[in-house]
């Protein structure tokens, strides 16, 4: 399990700055389901706001790896995107997503996470890795990730690097948008290429990482931003 956000930050369900990768391994799971949790909401929020916020928390936590409890929030999840404002498409992708999670069932679902994130190339969620590798170039970008998600209140744990999919969404999750657009249109390139290289019609995976590029767009992130203008 990859728990990026600090644990003591998921023991006050006030608190909205709350891991959702964490929540499947604490006990506020037995208290209120998982779904309640991932569509809390911040006061003063315009509903666009919110909707992106949703959508980004929600793929962050069904881009985590596989569990029964994990699979087994899906049911609660399905219920909850049914009144759920946001966008047809989006809600659309999300649905088809825990319906086919549902049918494979746990193993099945465990064994394509690991060929499509763990080996695969083009797939892998690191999205700095796709452009830079191992090289020197790659540890700038993520030293500039760890300086901005610092800069802007977003502490991470060392479990987890800055590049990883799931947590750049946990940060657009918890920052407004003027926040969070050029930090992914920085990697907006990076992002389209993990998801050009994932057909959901081929991969169930493919409708989340197509409901997080619907939600960019939602939220204005639609040209990618040269280096030097970030």
């Amino acid at each position: 399990m990859r728990n990026f956000i600090k644990k003591d930050e998921i023991t006050v369900l006030g608190v909205y700055s709350i891991s959702l990768n964490c929540i499947l391994k604490s006990k506020i799971a037995d208290e209120d389901t998982i779904a309640h949790l991932l569509f809390k909401r911040k006061s003063g929020d315009s509903m666009s706001d919110r909707n992106n916020e949703f959508t980004f928390r929600l793929c962050s936590y069904l881009l985590s790896y596989p569990s029964q409890q994990f699979l087994d929030s899906i049911i609660d999840i399905e219920e909850e995107l049914l009144s759920l404002t946001a966008p047809v498409n989006i809600k659309n992708e999300l649905a088809q997503f825990c319906k086919k999670a549902k049918k494979i069932g746990l193993n099945e679902l465990i064994h394509i996470f690991i060929q499509t994130f763990d080996f695969g190339k083009k797939t892998n969620l690191y999205v700095t890795y796709m452009s830079n590798g191992e090289q020197r170039e790659r540890g700038l970008e993520l030293l500039f990730l760890k300086n901005y998600y610092q800069f802007h209140g977003f502490e991470m744990t060392e479990k987890e690097l800055p590049d990883y999919l799931p947590v750049m969404l946990e940060f657009a999750s918890q920052v407004s948008e003027e926040v969070m657009k050029p930090l992914f249109e920085r990697y907006l390139s990076n992002i389209k290429e993990i998801i050009d290289h994932l057909d959901p019609e081929q991969n169930l995976y493919g409708h989340i990482l197509k409901a997080v590029w619907l939600a960019l767009e939602n939220a204005g992130v639609t040209k990618p931003l040269q280096r030097s203008e970030a």
